[in-house]
């Protein structure tokens, strides 16, 4: 007699569910074989996504790299370039300030020779010569003192170091002792003058200066030397001298000439009309 078959015994419903789950994981018990796989400790190479992310972060490494390259090659050229026109510029304004000396000095010529034809004239001249050396216009010629100030040796602070204030401090008390004519490294200085900071550096008449600064001042020089001393200007560099270490020299001179001053053109003040 023949048996009966397994899902006459097992029922129906517990036959399929039975032999279909062994059957599923005999897939893929067969197909795990197949690729090498085991259940455990099994491991995973990279997929094709990260594949892709890391070719993709790559081509953006290599092109920052190549455009930080590219920046910094033309920043290097830009400034060049700003180096080149910055020196064009400054000798082009060397350039047209040595023409406009000649020019000034081409035009006092022939205004001296104009006035020397007539008393008059040459009276008119005299005037115009002490109006010139007050006013900074022309160049002035006498005894004074010559102050030389200066950074002090080795400065790494700033109190070491002189400043636009302490030199007009200085210029202020030569006025003020009576000093006739004052020039800071050959600039002379006149009504129109300014003594400022600018960009690290100290400017008069626009034009920055370098240290040493020579302060150069016409006046009586048996009496400003010591003068200078008992003014504020004076004692705060005999306090810069002693406590900081900044040089601070006065000296007597028989003879100076200071240049005349390439700013004397008035551009708003004029004379009233009831004085003409």
């Amino acid at each position: 007699m023949n048996d009966p078959p397994p899902q006459a015994v097992m029922g129906l419903l517990n036959y399929i569910t039975a032999t279909s789950l062994d059957e599923d994981y005999a897939h893929v018990s067969r197909r795990r074989r197949r690729s090498g796989d085991t259940p455990e400790g099994r491991t995973r190479g990279p997929g094709t996504a990260a594949m892709l992310v890391l070719a993709l972060f790559g081509v953006l490494v290599a092109t920052a790299g190549v455009q930080t390259a590219r920046n910094a090659d033309e920043s290097a050229s830009s400034r060049q370039s700003l180096v080149g026109q910055v020196n064009a510029r400054k000798a082009q304004l060397a350039a047209q300030r040595a023409s406009v000396a000649s020019l000034t000095r081409s035009v006092a010529a022939l205004q001296d020779n104009n006035l020397a034809a007539t008393t008059q004239g040459r009276a008119v001249r005299a005037r115009l010569d002490r109006l010139g050396v007050q006013t900074g216009a022309v160049a002035a010629t006498g005894p004074g003192i010559r102050v030389v100030v200066d950074d002090a040796p080795g400065a790494t602070q700033d109190n070491q170091l002189v400043l636009d204030q302490d030199l007009q401090k200085l210029v202020n008390s030569l006025w003020l002792i009576g000093a006739e004519a004052i020039s800071v490294n050959g600039q002379r200085l006149t009504n129109l003058s300014a003594i400022r900071e600018a960009g690290g550096a100290i400017t008069v008449n626009f034009k920055s200066l370098g240290g040493p600064y020579t302060v150069s001042a016409i006046g009586n020089k048996n009496q400003m030397a010591a003068q200078l001393l008992d003014t504020e200007g004076g004692r705060t560099w005999l306090a810069l001298r002693s406590g900081f270490g900044l040089r601070f020299d006065v000296n007597s001179e028989d003879s100076m000439t200071l240049p005349a001053s390439s700013r004397t053109t008035l551009l708003h003040a004029r004379q009233p009309e009831r004085l003409r």
